[in-house]
């Protein structure tokens, strides 16, 4: 997305918050969280990019998986769409029309602050993001009952 960015970003993220602890703290749980995450096949990731993000299969109905299509009209639980206000990966604007697709009509949408892997390790993630999961999903198994 920003090669330049990202091939520079070790060496200027770090001369930046070497000093400041929280925030090389912040840095460092965002890496680890980067190296920890399990590798995709190629193939698999490659008609993942195609079909989903090229020819936006998924939103047209047309995405297939283990042989059945997937049409999120039929998703009719409780969604909770949370996504980063500041992400360049999965920009808002990609996200939030999501709603208009599912067939569900208990639908909440939670911006946060931080960008796309700084909402779940980000210094907020633990006084934000979790707690609204815990009230979202609490919120729900009471409904349930």
């Amino acid at each position: 997305m920003s090669p330049m960015r990202s091939l520079l970003k070790y060496n200027l993220d770090l001369l930046e918050i070497v000093d400041a602890e929280q925030r090389l703290l912040n840095w460092l749980r965002m890496e680890k969280w980067i190296a920890d995450r399990p590798d995709h096949p190629g193939e698999a990731a490659k008609q993942w990019m195609k079909d989903l993000y090229q020819q936006n299969r998924l939103v047209r109905n047309e995405w297939e998986l283990e042989g059945r299509l997937v049409d999120l009209g039929n998703i009719t639980m409780p969604v909770l769409n949370v996504y980063a206000k500041d992400d360049h990966i999965i920009p808002p604007a990609t996200s939030r029309p999501s709603a208009r697709r599912l067939g569900t009509t208990d639908y909440t949408e939670l911006a946060l602050p931080g960008g796309h892997v700084g909402v779940f390790v980000g210094g907020r993630s633990q006084t934000l993001f979790a707690p609204a999961i815990y009230s979202f999903v609490e919120r729900n198994d009471r409904k349930a009952e």
